[in-house]
């Protein structure tokens, strides 16, 4: 698998890899554990952590050594993903600050900064494929600026469901990716599980997990301290 690749190269798969792996592990186990709680919140901050270093061995990987459209767009749409849903813990339900609009705005200017940078070098890519995770990244990227506008009461009632779908769709993405690597033949259903399975946790958590309850937790939790 590794066969013609350079040290380098090599490395940063291993650290890529190794930080993927990280990125689900914690990630689970702060699906599975209460939120607010201890556990979830040290969780969370490997999970973020680790999608850091995950996201730039990616950038590393497709800049430098050999360029992949998919993994292109995943990172892009992903690491924002991570931003937006610590942010909307963050800021539970207040407006987003100068910086929070600064990199909604990029956000919003990335996809198509993409596919002109990427028709322009004649790079293969997939239209189909890259609209429908841009897209996505768009629309949020979209809502989030929306936020220096919308009703604060609404803001208040759904920062909670914010940071869940935000935090688990970068869940997801990196799940998915590792699936489709691990399982290359059994493509595209390696990559379509791990998303079905996660977009239905996503709907129970939205509709389940009530905004009052995730108060409770947060006042408590000692992310709110950092």
């Amino acid at each position: 698998m590794l066969n013609g690749h350079s040290a380098p190269h090599i490395a940063n798969i291993v650290v890529h890899v190794a930080a993927g792996v990280t990125a689900i592990v914690c990630g689970t186990v702060a699906i599975v554990s209460r939120k607010g709680g201890s556990i979830h919140v040290r969780a969370g901050w490997i999970f973020i952590s680790a999608y850091v270093a995950l996201a730039l061995t990616a950038v590393i990987g497709v800049v430098v050594f050999e360029f992949r459209s998919f993994l292109a767009i995943a990172t892009i749409a992903s690491s924002y993903d991570v931003f937006a849903g610590y942010r909307s813990l963050r800021l539970r339900g207040r407006r987003p600050l100068p910086g929070d609009l600064v990199l909604s705005v990029v956000a919003l200017l990335a996809p198509l900064a993409f596919v002109i940078a990427i028709r322009a070098l004649h790079k293969p890519w997939s239209p189909a494929l890259t609209w429908s995770v841009l897209g996505g990244l768009m629309a949020l990227a979209a809502y989030d600026l929306a936020r220096a506008i919308l009703p604060q009461s609404w803001l208040r009632r759904v920062w909670l469901q914010e940071h869940l779908y935000k935090m688990m769709a970068a869940f997801i993405a990196a799940a998915a990716t590792g699936a489709a690597t691990i399982f290359p033949r059994w493509a595209p259903w390696s990559a379509l599980v791990p998303v079905i399975v996660g977009e239905v946790l996503t709907i129970c958590f939205l509709f389940a997990y009530k905004p009052s309850k995730a108060r409770d937790d947060a006042s408590s939790s000692p992310v709110m301290s950092r």
